[in-house]
């Protein structure tokens, strides 16, 4: 592909046990605010809660979005293929197998979600105010062109909060155009364990002040079995910029590379894959993120996105409308949902200054609003079906 129409990321989408546990840690723990409570546009059994990000003055606008998508069993796996097909969803929503539905991440899944704040200062201040409130936390590690902590969300999804300096352009002149090995010290095996953990901030931070806010996205991370055929898919068939190509820091043989969206490599249009080779395939569940979305500009860009991917011989699902934006999936050569979307537009249904205050639901589901608002406040478990 000649011409590319990626715009940036739109959003994560994760699956979660207990919404209301989620949306806690959003918003107390990193600050962040609601921005829709609905739910899913393929089946209205599964609630979803949309989070977004502050925006400040003199700042880019952040419209990256943090979802959740609530399946709450405890002995039922998700659906294999997860909530992409309209069909495919209510099947699997009122005939689900028993098991375990916890995700594990590995090849074909995401790993994690990078959230993003401008320097090392304001990533200390998170990690005193995480493990203040008895969030565990680990970093910050020095990942040559940012430095991160990590946490886990309430049901185990790992997410980073990644710094947007050195950048990624100090180790080589043309982005992408070699292999830039890491640093010894950077590396496990290499680094001090005892040294990264020790670091925190001096002081209080139970209060979130504007120096160390979330900025919106940094990266999301995603794993490979092949890095060279992953790479070939998101450049070539995808349309998307290979910045670079370096070790994985945590495990010996392993690669990363990153991808950007646009041209001037801003956090929040990155994409990056651990090529870790052979590794066993994930699978899907709470704890885990069911996809990310891509963005495109308007309705047409998206079907010429989706026209293009078929020509390349990709196979894509229909154009659905998800309600606040117009989107359709497909899958990376390791299995790994994806999907490319519209922007994003939360206020065809509420006030932009009274976003998230109430569930929002369809015109397809109001009518059975009183039911949807039970279920979701008792949260009942699948009723499968008998066999014949």
């Amino acid at each position: 592909m000649n011409n590319m129409t990626i715009n940036g990321v739109n959003s994560q989408t994760f699956v979660c046990s207990n919404i209301r546990r989620s949306e806690e840690f959003y918003t107390k723990a990193l600050g962040m605010k609601v921005l829709k409570r609905t739910v899913h546009h393929n089946d209205a059994h599964l609630p979803v809660v949309t989070f977004g990000f502050e925006q400040f003055p003199g700042e880019p606008k952040r419209t990256e979005t943090v979802t959740y998508v609530e399946w709450n069993p405890i002995f039922y796996m998700m659906p294999e293929k997860g909530f992409v097909d309209p069909d495919a969803t209510k099947d699997g929503v009122a005939n689900p197998r028993v098991g375990d539905p916890k995700g594990r991440w590995g090849a074909g899944t995401n790993h994690h979600l990078a959230l993003h704040v401008p320097n090392r200062n304001g990533l200390l201040k998170w990690k005193r105010r995480l493990t203040d409130m008895g969030i565990h936390c680990t970093g910050p590690y020095n990942r040559n062109y940012f430095h991160a902590i990590y946490l886990r969300d309430p049901d185990g999804a790992i997410i980073e909060i990644a710094t947007s300096e050195p950048g990624f352009g100090h180790d080589e002149a043309v982005l992408g155009s070699k292999f830039c090995p890491q640093p010894e010290e950077n590396l496990v095996g290499g680094r001090s364990e005892l040294a990264v953990a020790s670091e925190t901030w001096p002081h209080d931070c139970s209060t979130i002040t504007s120096d160390y806010a979330m900025r919106g996205f940094h990266h999301i991370t995603s794993i490979s079995s092949n890095a060279e055929r992953t790479e070939k898919f998101f450049v070539e068939t995808v349309g998307l910029h290979l910045i670079k190509k370096t070790d994985y820091l945590d495990e010996k043989g392993g690669t990363h590379y990153y991808y950007a969206c646009d041209d001037d490599l801003s956090p929040g249009s990155v994409l990056t894959f651990f090529g870790l080779p052979n590794y066993a395939k994930g699978r899907l569940g709470t704890g885990l993120t069911h996809h990310f979305t891509l963005e495109v500009e308007n309705d047409a860009a998206l079907a010429d996105q989706r026209d293009r991917l078929i020509k390349s011989g990709v196979e894509v699902s229909g154009i659905q409308n998800a309600v606040y934006s117009q989107q359709f999936h497909f899958l990376d050569p390791d299995g790994h949902i994806c999907a490319v979307s519209t922007p994003s537009d939360f206020t065809i249904d509420e006030d932009a200054d009274s976003l998230g205050q109430s569930l929002c639901l369809s015109e397809e589901h109001e009518a059975d609003r009183t039911e949807i608002e039970r279920a979701a406040a008792l949260r009942p478990a699948p009723t499968p079906r008998l066999p014949d």
